[in-house]
């Protein structure tokens, strides 16, 4: 598999990458040991995979539908004519977009020195955890699965840090997206997911003739990784002591530890 960088990259020494996950979802982990990719086409953000010339087609889009709602007055024919160029330019934003999201697949961390709770709160509940890693060892670990991977249908893989702009609504005036040297589709998202602080790896399915779900990347032992096990702030004890033990089954329970977010009841000793 090809590996390519979006965009130049660099981590800062306290940097982690963090990936937040239910309990089913670290049980996978754990007896496969793959990274998991998940198509575009299954995330939250309808803009996923959008590139500048998708947003002038949007906003252009925008325009006609302002007209269409003062149409009264105007000649038939310039209706019919408004009302089909309308629906040309939405089927063609719509097709391309669909197709960006359903045959790219992403695997999403969160990078930040610390623990996020607005992570917590969006990604998880009190069942989960997230595992923390050092961004170099990742990125290499990820890179070194992928040059040892042979598949016909994904042959790339991108990896880089997410940007955020004023995608919607789109300003048109934004000289830093004009100019924000974007190699590859999936790297653009709104100022509103400013928040997730992402970096992303990225793969492509180059075979339209097959439907895909999901992704798998293959990981070394896990035994050899140096990472950690983040339990949910609020995680009942004796869920930890759950962890813990199919952990130990492994030989990873040095793995687990428990998160630096302060609760009610550390700092008040009340629920």
């Amino acid at each position: 598999m090809q590996i390519e960088i979006n965009k130049e990259y660099s981590f800062s020494d306290d940097q982690y990458l963090w990936r937040y996950m239910d309990l089913h979802r670290l049980i996978y982990f754990l007896n496969s040991e793959n990274i998991f990719f998940s198509p575009l086409n299954t995330f939250f953000d309808p803009l996923e995979g959008i590139t500048e010339k998708h947003l002038h087609d949007k906003q252009y889009l925008d325009v006609l539908n302002i007209k269409a709602q003062k149409e009264e007055g105007l000649p038939a024919k310039s209706k019919e004519k408004l009302h089909r160029e309308k629906h040309e330019i939405k089927q063609q934003f719509k097709s391309k977009l669909e197709e960006i999201q359903k045959t790219y697949f992403a695997s999403c961390w969160y990078l930040g020195v610390r623990e996020s709770l607005a992570m917590w709160d969006t990604y998880s509940n009190k069942d989960s955890v997230a595992l923390k890693f050092k961004p170099d060892e990742l990125c290499q670990s990820i890179i070194d699965s992928c040059r040892k991977t042979n598949t016909t249908d994904f042959d790339l893989m991108i990896h880089g840090k997410v940007e955020y702009f004023k995608i919607s609504p789109f300003d048109e005036n934004d000289d830093s997206l004009k100019n924000c040297g974007h190699r590859f589709k999936g790297f653009l998202k709104d100022l509103s997911y400013k928040h997730e602080e992402e970096f992303r790896f990225l793969t492509i399915q180059n075979n339209e003739d097959k439907t895909y779900n999901f992704f798998e990347l293959a990981l070394e032992n896990l035994q050899t990784l140096d990472f950690s096990i983040v339990t949910h702030p609020y995680m009942e004890p004796w869920k930890h002591n759950n962890i813990f033990n199919i952990l130990k089954s492994k030989g990873l329970e040095h793995k687990l530890v428990q998160s630096e977010v302060p609760t009610r009841r550390q700092v008040f000793d009340t629920p």
